[in-house]
């Protein structure tokens, strides 16, 4: 049926082709150029569906990975039951299924079984690739998040970090060890819900998998990012992880302030490194938000009124003060600079992002929410691994 319409669709083109080089005056160029048009579009429609109907005639294209008949018999041969619970959700069938659930499409039998022994082996749990795909999404929108100190343990955890100055000590062979002074903290972390609600319309279902996969995992994890990002600077304990801010006691070995209503300049940056002890200085960045950077620490100028911190946006070197990297975050307060280890403050998922689909939310829309949840909790180690540079009060 398609060769025949494309031949057919050629014919036309070389009609059309002689009528334009002929010498008649009656030709109708408006009504030529838009049939041929027409016909372009209809032409490329036609060779797109063979392409797709020939990929598919060589072994079926699902997800990333093309599946050959042979294959497919031995994949509804597979007992996902025997498999480690990694295993299952790396699994492409399982993937598949998951995907394919949200979407409301209709799953193969072996997709079925899939879903059916991750739902009581894994507890529906995010398919690996789309959860690294979240993760990843985590990453590149949070400015803090591939800093700090990242776990993934199911429940309530407990841990218990050293400042580890006195870690070893010297002694002559045969006698006792000395017990050392070493600040020892325990940092419980419990679990806080964290909820992002993504309204989409009903085309989601046509999607490709690939394509819904980018979409909604990119999605989710964009947002699940920003709520994490403010909290990590900002969270108050309170229904939510403690962040930077309001999980140190902030003293006179820890913060140094300038004057109400001036600016910062370098002597504060000075002092800050100067209370940062030095083991916490290979790891050290700044963190502040865009306008402290370019409507404060940038204009810190020499008795000369020359810039301190020459400015280059072309040098990766110009985000650095003194050789420390600059993270610029927009939820650092404007009066505020941190300076410190941010690996020593610590996030766990005490369940890793999932995700499910409500279609009754939009019924009258015809649109479907989509949710993304995550259960974490966080808090910063030690007060001594941060230093804050922040406007005093009056």
């Amino acid at each position: 049926m398609w060769k025949k319409r494309l031949q057919e669709i050629r014919s036309r083109k070389i009609e059309i082709r002689g009528q334009l080089e002929g010498n008649s005056k009656d030709v109708k160029l408006d009504e030529l150029e838009s049939e041929l048009r027409n016909l372009d579009t209809e032409q490329s429609d036609i060779e797109r569906r063979m392409d797709i109907a020939k990929k598919i005639n060589e072994g079926e294209i699902e997800g990333r990975h093309i599946i050959t008949p042979g294959e497919e018999e031995k994949r509804e041969k597979r007992d996902f039951a025997l498999m480690p619970q990694e295993e299952l959700l790396k699994s492409p069938e399982y993937r598949s299924a998951y995907l394919k659930r949200l979407q409301g499409k209709i799953l193969d039998e072996s997709e079925q079984r899939a879903l059916t022994t991750g739902a009581a082996s894994a507890g529906g749990a995010v398919p690996t690739t789309t959860l690294n795909m979240i993760i990843d999404k985590l990453r590149q929108t949070s400015a803090l998040f591939d800093k700090i100190n990242v776990s993934y343990m199911p429940g309530n955890l407990s841990l218990v970090i050293a400042n580890a100055k006195n870690a070893a000590s010297w002694k002559t062979e045969g006698a006792d060890g000395a017990s050392s002074d070493d600040t020892v903290e325990t940092l419980n972390l419990g679990g806080y819900e964290l909820i992002k609600l993504v309204e989409i319309s009903a085309a989601a279902d046509a999607m490709t998998i690939d394509a819904f996969e980018n979409y909604i995992a990119g999605e989710i994890g964009r947002q699940l990012s920003i709520a994490i990002e403010n909290a990590i600077v900002n969270g108050s304990g309170s229904g939510q992880p403690t962040g930077i801010l309001g999980g140190i006691t902030w003293d006179a070995s820890n913060s140094t302030t300038w004057a109400v209503g001036g600016s910062i300049g370098y002597d504060n940056l000075m002092d800050a490194l100067a209370l940062l002890p030095t083991m916490y200085h290979n790891n050290g960045v700044f963190v502040m938000n865009r306008k402290m950077l370019f409507g404060g620490v940038r204009k810190i100028k020499d008795d000369m009124k020359q810039p301190i911190f020459a400015y280059n946006p072309q040098d990766k070197a110009a985000m650095t003060i003194l050789g420390y990297p600059i993270i610029l975050d927009d939820y650092v307060p404007d009066d505020t600079v941190l300076l410190g280890d941010m690996s020593y403050y610590y996030m766990n998922f005490s369940k890793t992002p999932e995700i499910s689909s409500d279609r009754s939310a939009g019924f009258k829309s015809g649109k479907i929410v989509y949710r993304g949840l995550a259960v974490a909790d966080g808090k910063p180690a030690l007060d001594e691994a941060f230093v804050k540079i922040s406007e005093a009060t009056a």
